[in-house]
């Protein structure tokens, strides 16, 4: 082969690589100005979203303050619906006050409100020997059983046969008959929260009964200690204006199931304690009037 045609031969393939060189150019170029405009299309993403983060930093911050501003009131306001709830249970309680409950009465099948009336009425008269003590009402509570009598609530016409009744309740031991106070669920709830302490009292030859929602812990001498679990619950918030008296509330009595018996005839247990509320004020003015 010449060299003419060794020289054509050679400008051939160098056109050819030329132009295969310029396509390729071309095809980078192409592909480096889509990957530059993508990158300003990301760019101005990030700085959008730089701003929304930073509006969102800004939220953050008004809500913080607002919840921080509102956390006073809050606790404020629950502060008042638990003195409210302490004021209904005390208002519940307090129009309980001429009420007992009775549970072991014999219930006959059918027993009606009068039938229940005369047998709580026979019950006072003739084991508790208080003849003139009055009823203004009494029914049964809760659904009916075949494996035990319902609890009797009894409602007295005047605040001081109630109390006497309840001062003469140890004449039932052994009679498998109980008498408590009729309180509001919340309250039998801060009772039965405390009977572990005051069966732990007794075990230790204390006297432990309660009086309200509070249980009286008694040394040998006395001197008593009064573990008050109600004062920030229940109705203790007033519980000076209080008329009730010391009964002892039984494990289930809320549900009509029967006594604890390691606290049966705790009632009739617990020592005599003087008259309170309105029925010793009412004695000390006949006292004075008597002078």
């Amino acid at each position: 082969m010449d060299l003419d045609a060794i020289k054509v031969l050679l400008d051939s393939q160098a056109k050819a690589f030329h132009t295969a060189m310029d396509f390729v150019a071309e095809q980078f170029k192409s592909r480096i100005q889509e990957a530059e405009a993508t990158i300003q299309d990301l760019s101005r993403s990030l700085e959008f979203t730089q701003a929304d983060v930073k509006d969102l930093q800004n939220e953050v911050k008004e809500l913080r303050k607002l919840q921080s501003e509102s956390v006073a009131p809050n606790d404020v306001l629950k502060s008042q619906v638990k003195d409210l709830e302490h004021r209904l249970n005390y208002q519940e309680d307090y129009s309980r006050r001429n009420n007992l409950r009775i549970s072991g009465i014999v219930e006959k099948p059918g027993e009606t409100w009068e039938e229940t009336a005369i047998s709580v009425s026979k019950l006072i008269e003739e084991k508790l020997q208080l003849p003139a003590v009055k009823l203004e009402r009494a029914h049964r509570t809760g659904p009916v059983s075949s494996s035990r009598p319902r609890i009797v609530t009894a409602r007295f016409e005047k605040f001081h046969e109630r109390e006497a009744v309840m001062r003469n309740a140890r004449k039932l031991k052994g009679s498998n008959i109980y008498i408590d106070e009729d309180l509001c669920p919340t309250s039998q709830e801060i009772r039965k929260s405390q009977i572990p302490l005051m069966k732990k009292a007794r075990a230790e030859g204390k006297i432990a009964f309660f009086k309200h929602t509070r249980l009286i812990i008694k040394d040998k001498s006395d001197n008593y200690q009064s573990q008050d679990s109600s004062r920030n619950e229940g109705v203790s918030t007033h519980e000076a204006k209080s008329d009730v008296t010391e009964a002892v509330d039984r494990t289930g009595a809320s549900d009509g199931k029967q006594p604890d018996d390691s606290i049966r005839g705790a009632v009739g247990e617990s020592p005599a304690e003087p008259l309170t509320g309105v029925w010793a004020r009412n004695a000390r003015t006949r006292s004075r009037k008597k002078q």
